[in-house]
Order: structure tokens, then C-alpha cells, then sequence
């Protein structure tokens, strides 16, 4: 009878993790957030860097545009909503937002929706105003204001500047419209 209950008490398996085992678990997490931390940090500055190309490249279909139809274009930037429009002066004289015939709709692009974490945090336009605005160009590609019917105010004698989430900013320089990213 002595043996039995020795034999039964020898079969019982216990459950829990040894010192090794915990040791090589916490070796593993350590090798994995090694390389996930700097990977997703990595991808928070890819999405940074696309959204800041999309503001380039929309300031630059702006230009193209004005200089294509003779006519002013603009680019809408609001903080509000961290949006981008593309915006002309229509038959009335009043701003409208650009029709896009690829997507049937306006033209307009919201970055912090497109681009998760992103958004605009300043904007100075060429005539000093901060705050949301519209940044206009001409047939000759020069960056001008506005008034908020559309009028002609005058050409940029400052240059306009929007900073994005990352701290970077795009400027556009008055008179020729040269784009600079710092």
C-alpha cells in the first residue's frame, strides 16, 4: 500500500513554468519589441512623409492648374479638419471648391483621414494672416491673396508657410511660388 501511494504521488503532474522557461519567454519579448518599436515608429514617418507629399503635389496641380486655364487657383487649407480643397473663382465671381471628373466629387483631401496621426498644425498665408486660408495663384504661377469674395488683394510679399504634425513645413516663396520643404 506504502508503494502505490509513493507511485501516485510520483505520476501527479504539476503545472506552472520553471526559471528557464520564464527566462527564455522574457528573452523572446525582449527580441520582439526590439524590432517592432523602431518598425512602427518607421511607419509613423512613411505616413508623415506621404501626407507631406500630397500637400506638395496638390500645391503644385494648384499652380498647374492656374496656369493651364488663365484663371486664379487655390489651394484651401483648413486646420480645422486638417482638409486640403482645390478652389477656382467661378462665372459668379464668388470660391468655389474644384469639381474632380475622376471621383464625381470635389476636390478635396483629408489628411488626418487618409494619413491616421497626421494633421496640419499652423498655417501663415503670404499676406502674414495666420489661421485656415486659401493660397491662390495666378496664370503666371505667382502666389497671391484674396478677399474672402474672391477679389484680388495682392501678390505675396511673405511667404506662406503650413506645418504639418512631423514639424515639417512646406513654404511657398512669394513672387515665383517656389515650393521648400524643411
Amino acid at each position: 500500500m506504502r508503494q502505490s501511494s509513493v507511485q501516485s504521488w510520483v505520476g501527479i503532474s504539476r503545472s506552472g513554468f520553471t526559471l528557464v522557461e520564464l527566462m527564455i519567454v522574457v528573452v523572446i519579448i525582449g527580441i520582439i519589441s526590439s524590432t517592432v518599436i523602431p518598425a512602427m515608429d518607421n511607419i509613423r514617418s512613411m505616413r508623415e512623409g506621404a501626407a507631406r507629399d500630397d500637400f506638395v503635389r496638390m500645391i503644385e496641380v494648384v499652380k498647374g492648374r492656374a496656369v493651364a486655364s488663365g484663371m486664379p487657383r487655390g489651394l484651401q487649407v483648413n486646420m480645422a479638419d486638417s482638409s486640403l480643397s482645390m478652389v477656382k473663382i467661378n462665372e459668379m465671381g464668388s470660391i468655389e471648391v474644384e469639381f474632380d471628373p475622376l471621383t464625381g466629387g470635389d476636390r478635396i483631401i483629408y489628411l488626418s483621414a487618409i494619413y491616421s496621426g497626421v494633421s496640419i498644425n499652423s498655417m501663415t498665408n503670404g499676406d502674414g494672416v495666420s489661421g485656415s486660408g486659401i493660397i491662390w495663384f495666378d496664370f503666371e504661377s505667382n502666389p497671391h491673396t484674396r478677399e474672402s469674395n474672391g477679389d484680388f488683394s495682392s501678390l505675396n510679399v511673405e511667404a506662406a508657410e503650413v506645418t504639418l504634425s512631423s514639424n515639417e513645413r512646406v513654404i511657398v516663396y512669394p513672387y515665383s511660388g517656389t515650393l521648400e520643404v524643411q
